[in-house]
């Protein structure tokens, strides 16, 4: 099938040319078929619990100056009534804390409890159109907050805990009991204002983010100190405006790399159908001054779509360099993450990792490969005391192409080190579906020297959740402990260890 074609907003509306109600239960229907002849579906599944509760002793050895919490966050329930959601991103999110000590885990999860998920339990139906569907009979959407489900991640910054969506303001939660405090604003007048699921938290606390206005053609840039009060918030405009997951900070730049895949919103169902991919333009690079917004630069790269970069940094010759996991389209997330909610297999274009380098003061830009043709890379991290700086280390999930694997999700964790160029990796065993793995310091080492990696991953086979601890020096070994929750949690997105 031609891309562009089926990338289009004419494409995406003919889908929704049938009758919602009846296209309801059928989607409903057919992923649970799907479910019965594919059972690692389960990680799509709707939670089968409003909340979790569970004490856990470790297999291996916890280290003993390791104590703290890692948070995450996902969407967990897909369904209500006879309604299933049409994409992956659109579910309810849950926010889960994994309590760690050498003693055990203790591990808790609740529903953020937005005005979109009280009202619709209440309803026992959804009300309001998502990401990439609408449920029959949809309420009128008042604000980003109507429909926002909290469910992408989690940031910890100057003392609060909180969950975020792409397109609406953060929801604060008790970190102690996970309970809804309810919509965080920076400034009473920040409320509702885009804030996106990335944000950049420098070594020192400061707090760089980005949101965007589709429907006005502009960016919001924000900047936050370590206490947490709100230092700049300006807008960019930028025509044509386009989907932006996630960014790079460096020690003097906001670099936003925006993709040729257009908002046009006019006649489309959705919000994700409003979208047109353009594959013969550029890739747009525009690079922000921190210390003045209005200065800007801009740069063009092929055609290429980014969900997350792993870390940015600058040299004293202006150079800025960062990586990221790139396909040559959206494929994944048009085709693959909507076709998984009902239970069908498509294959995507693979995310190879890129090194990119921007010279600001010879005005050029260039984009390289940094492993081989068949690693499929995703969910980048690295150790937090070199975030926006130049960093050494680079963990991140993968999945080796030419070894097949019984589900189509990243099965591999890996751990890259820029000096000696070396890369090693644990794969999964194919029961085991792993998601984001994150880059944990040891507060007594130097940055990136030790510490470990921390991840969790659902055994479909069993239905239990994992959480495993890795030497960071030692990936390819294998996990050092592992916990077993007595459940299985649909797979999430985003988290954040918080020592202590």
């Amino acid at each position: 099938m031609n891309r562009r074609k089926f990338l289009s907003r004419g494409a995406a509306a003919g889908l929704m040319a049938t009758p919602l109600a009846g296209l309801a239960s059928t989607w409903q229907q057919q992923f649970h078929a799907g479910l019965e002849q594919h059972p690692w579906l389960y990680g799509y599944a709707t939670a089968e619990q409003d909340q979790y509760k569970a004490d856990v002793a470790f297999t291996g050895r916890w280290p003993e100056r390791l104590t703290g919490t890692l948070f995450r966050n996902g969407p967990a329930r897909h369904e209500i009534g006879d309604f299933r959601y049409r994409h992956w991103f659109a579910g309810d999110g849950m926010v889960h804390a994994y309590q760690v000590t050498p003693q055990g885990l203790k591990h808790q999860a609740k529903f953020v409890q937005t005005y979109k998920h009280v009202a619709e339990t209440e309803a026992g139906r959804a009300l309001y159109p998502g990401f990439a569907s609408a449920p029959p009979d949809p309420l009128p959407v008042t604000s980003p907050d109507t429909i926002n489900p909290a469910n992408i991640s989690v940031l910890h910054h100057h003392g609060k805990l909180l969950a975020l969506w792409e397109a609406g303001s953060p929801w604060e939660i008790d970190a102690e009991t996970l309970d809804t405090k309810g919509v965080y604003a920076f400034e009473d007048y920040t409320r509702g204002v885009p804030f996106s699921a990335h944000p950049r938290v420098e070594a020192d606390g400061t707090l760089w983010n980005f949101g965007y206005l589709s429907q006005a053609n502009l960016l919001v840039l924000w900047h936050i100190d370590a206490s947490g009060k709100l230092k700049q918030i300006e807008k960019v405009a930028v025509d044509p405006i386009t989907m932006v997951h996630d960014f790079v900070v460096t020690s003097k730049h906001i670099v936003i790399v925006l993709p040729p895949y257009h908002y046009e919103g006019e006649g489309a169902e959705n919000f994700l159908d409003a979208h047109v991919w353009y594959p013969e333009q550029a890739t747009r690079v525009l690079v922000v001054d921190k210390n003045d917004f209005s200065q800007q630069q801009w740069y063009e790269l092929p055609a290429q779509w980014i969900f997350h970069f792993g870390n940015g940094w600058e040299d004293e010759a202006g150079v800025i360099r960062f990586d990221a996991a790139r396909t040559d389209n959206p494929l994944v997330m048009v085709d693959t993450f909507r076709d998984l909610m009902s239970g069908k297999l498509t294959g995507a274009t693979p995310s190879q990792h890129h090194h990119y380098q921007i010279d600001t003061k010879a005005k050029r830009i260039s984009e390289a490969p940094m492993f081989g043709p068949f690693m499929d890379t995703e969910f980048p991290s690295v150790d937090p005391r070199v975030s926006c700086r130049q960093n050494q280390r680079l963990c991140l999930l993968s999945h080796d192409q030419s070894k097949p694997a019984a589900h189509i999700n990243l099965n591999e964790v890996s751990m890259y080190s820029y000096q000696g160029d070396e890369l090693q990796s644990f794969r999964y065993p194919d029961a085991e579906i792993p998601e984001e793995h994150i880059y944990v310091p040891d507060l007594e080492q130097p940055a990136e020297r030790g510490g470990w990696v921390i991840g969790t991953a659902l055994n479909w086979q069993t239905k239990q959740t994992k959480l495993n601890l890795f030497n960071a020096d030692h990936v390819a070994d294998g996990p050092i402990a592992t916990a077993t929750l007595p459940y299985g949690i649909p797979l999430g997105l985003h988290g954040k260890f918080v020592h202590g």
